[in-house]
C-alpha cells in the first residue's frame, strides 16, 4: 500500500501539472477546460454540504426548465466561451460526479436487471459506427448521437431515484414543471410577442414550445396528477389532471392524445378504470357544453370546436391521408398524414438497401431523399433531420443491430407499466409518464432531442428506481381504494414515496 506521505506527494505533483495546464489555457483566453473544472470541483464540494446531491440538483433542474421552457430553455448555453447546453451540462457534472463516487465505493452504478442490460446493449451497438461518422459528417454525427448518449440520464434518475429524498425532490420537479407549464400555455398563446420577442436571455427566448412537445408534456402531468389523486386522494390534484388533459386535447397535436388515451388503457387493463371513466364523462360534458355554446351562436358546424376534435380523432385512422378535412385548424391533417407516411417509407427503403444491418450513420442527412421526392419544386428551407419516428430514425442510423434492442426496451416498458398498474406499486405513475412520451415519440421528434429525451430518461429512471426504495402500495385485489387511507404502515410508507411529498411540490 502506498503511504500517506508518498499519496500526498502524488496529489500535490497531480494538482501542480493540472494548474500549470491550466494557467497557460487562462493566459491564452482559453476558458473552455479552467470553467470545465472549476465547476466539477464547485459541484463536488456542494455534494457534500446539502443534503440533496449536485448531480441531483442539476437533474431536477433541467427536467423543470425542459417541461417549462421547452425549446427556448434547450437553446441556453453558459456562456459565449462555454457552449455547453443545459442537458449536456448536467450531463457531463452529474456524471462525473457519479463515476467518482461509483469508483470510490469500487461500485457499478447500474442495477442487474433486464432494462439496466438491454440499455446498455443499446447503446453499445448503437455506437458502433460513430467513430466513423464523426470523421465523415463531423459534429453533426454527434448531434443525432445524441439521441443514445441521453439515455445516461437513466442511470443518473435510477441512482438518485434510490434515495427517498432525492426521488421526492425530482417528482417535485416533474410535477411542479408540469402545474406551470398548465398556467404558462395559455399564456404563451395570447401574448407570443412577450415571451419570443421581450423574455429573452442573449438574443434567445427563455420559454419557445414545441407544439408536439407542448400537448405531449401535458398529456404526461395529466396521467401523473391523476395518480397523485389515486394514491393521496388529493382532489387538487384530479382538477389538475382534467384541465391538463383537456389543455392537451387544445394543443392540436395527435400524437399527444394517442400519449394520453396509452398510459389510460393500460391503467384500465391493470384494473384501474376509474381514470377512463372520469376521463369520458368529462369528455361528454365538455361536448354537451360547446354543442350548446355553438347552436346559441349559430357557429357553422365546419368550425366548431367539436368539428375539429372529430376530425383530428378521425385522422389517427386515415395514415395515408386519403379523407378530406374542411375545418380551419385540421384542414392539412390529411397532408400530415401523406408527409408521414411518404417520408417513412423513403426512410425504411433507402435503409434497407443501402445497409439495412449497421444503418445509415449518425450524421446522414434522412430528409435530402424525401424533400426530393416530396417537395420537387425546391425544399432548401426544410430543417427537419428525423422522419418524425423514433422507432424509424434508429433503423435507418444505427440499423437492425440498433432498432432491436429499443424494440426490446419499448416492450419492456409496456409489460412493466401495465404489471404496477396492476400491482398499485409506487413506480406506476413515472412509468405511465414514459409510455406517454414514447407514445407520442412514435410520431413526432421527440426523442432525438434534449427537451423530450430528458424527460423520458428521468421518469424511466424513477420508475426503475423502485427496486431498491419500496414494494407494492396496498393490495392489488382493490386498486381503486388509492384514495383513502387503510391506516397500514405498508401504506403510509409507499404512498409517502410514490409521488413525493405536498410541500416538495410548493
Amino acid at each position: 500500500m502506498i503511504s500517506n506521505a508518498w499519496r500526498l506527494r502524488i496529489y500535490v505533483t497531480g494538482a501542480a501539472i493540472v494548474a500549470i495546464w491550466l494557467g497557460n489555457d487562462i493566459a491564452q483566453s482559453e476558458f473552455f477546460w479552467p470553467e470545465l473544472i472549476v465547476g466539477l470541483l464547485v459541484a463536488l464540494a456542494l455534494s457534500q454540504l446539502q443534503p440533496v446531491p449536485v448531480g441531483t440538483l442539476l437533474l431536477g433542474c433541467a427536467a423543470f426548465g425542459y417541461i417549462v421552457g421547452n425549446r427556448g430553455f434547450a437553446q441556453l448555453s453558459l456562456s459565449n466561451q462555454l457552449p455547453l447546453l443545459p442537458a449536456e451540462f448536467a450531463l457531463m457534472v452529474g456524471g462525473g460526479i457519479l463515476l467518482i463516487q461509483s469508483a470510490m465505493r469500487r461500485e457499478v452504478p447500474v442495477i442487474r436487471d433486464g432494462l439496466n442490460t438491454v440499455i446498455l446493449i443499446w447503446i453499445a451497438v448503437s455506437s458502433v459506427r460513430i467513430i466513423v461518422d464523426l470523421r465523415t459528417y463531423g459534429v453533426m454525427a454527434l448531434r443525432d448521437y445524441a439521441t443514445v448518449y441521453y439515455a445516461a440520464f437513466f442511470f443518473l434518475a435510477q441512482r438518485a431515484g434510490a434515495d427517498e429524498k432525492q426521488r421526492r425532490f425530482l417528482t417535485g420537479c416533474l410535477l411542479a414543471g408540469f402545474a406551470l407549464l398548465l398556467m404558462i400555455y395559455p399564456l404563451y398563446e395570447q401574448f407570443q410577442d412577450f415571451f419570443l420577442g421581450t423574455l429573452i436571455f442573449r438574443g434567445s427566448p427563455l420559454i419557445f414550445f414545441k407544439g408536439d412537445l407542448l400537448g405531449t408534456f401535458l398529456a404526461a402531468g395529466a396521467v401523473l396528477y391523476y395518480i397523485r389523486f389515486e394514491q393521496k386522494g388529493s382532489r387538487t390534484a384530479l382538477v389538475l389532471a382534467l384541465l391538463m388533459a383537456g389543455a392537451a386535447m387544445t394543443t392540436n397535436n395527435r400524437a399527444s392524445m394517442l400519449g394520453l388515451i396509452v398510459p389510460v388503457i393500460i391503467l384500465a387493463l391493470g384494473g384501474r378504470r376509474r381514470f377512463l371513466v372520469i376521463l369520458c364523462g368529462a369528455a361528454a360534458a365538455s361536448i354537451i357544453v360547446m354543442f350548446v355554446a355553438d347552436r346559441v351562436r349559430d357557429v357553422p358546424w365546419d368550425r366548431t370546436a367539436l368539428h375539429g376534435m372529430y376530425e383530428r380523432a378521425v385522422s389517427l385512422t386515415d395514415p395515408f391521408g386519403e379523407r378530406t378535412y374542411s375545418g380551419e385548424e385540421t384542414s392539412y391533417k390529411g397532408d400530415n398524414n401523406v408527409f408521414r407516411s411518404t417520408w417513412w417509407r423513403i426512410v425504411i427503403d433507402e435503409t434497407v438497401h443501402t445497409n439495412p444491418w449497421l444503418g445509415m450513420g449518425w450524421g446522414n442527412d434522412l430528409a435530402e431523399p424525401f424533400v426530393k421526392i416530396y417537395y420537387p419544386e425546391g425544399g432548401d428551407d426544410f430543417t427537419v433531420r428525423s422522419p418524425h419516428n423514433i422507432f424509424i430514425t434508429l433503423f435507418a442510423r444505427s440499423g437492425l443491430l440498433g432498432l432491436v434492442p429499443f424494440l426490446g426496451l419499448a416492450g419492456i416498458i409496456l409489460v412493466k407499466t401495465w404489471r404496477a398498474a396492476r400491482s398499485g406499486d409506487v413506480s406506476m405513475a413515472p412509468w405511465c409518464v414514459v409510455c406517454t412520451i414514447l407514445t407520442s415519440a412514435t410520431f413526432g421528434v421527440v426523442l432525438e432531442g434534449p427537451m423530450g429525451a430528458v424527460i423520458f430518461w428521468t421518469a424511466l429512471g424513477l420508475a426503475n428506481a423502485r427496486k431498491a426504495i419500496a414494494g407494492p402500495a396496498t393490495d392489488p385485489a382493490s386498486p381503486e381504494k388509492r384514495c383513502t387511507s387503510t391506516g397500514s404502515d405498508e401504506w403510509q410508507v409507499a404512498n409517502d414515496g410514490a409521488l413525493g411529498s405536498e410541500s416538495a411540490t410548493r
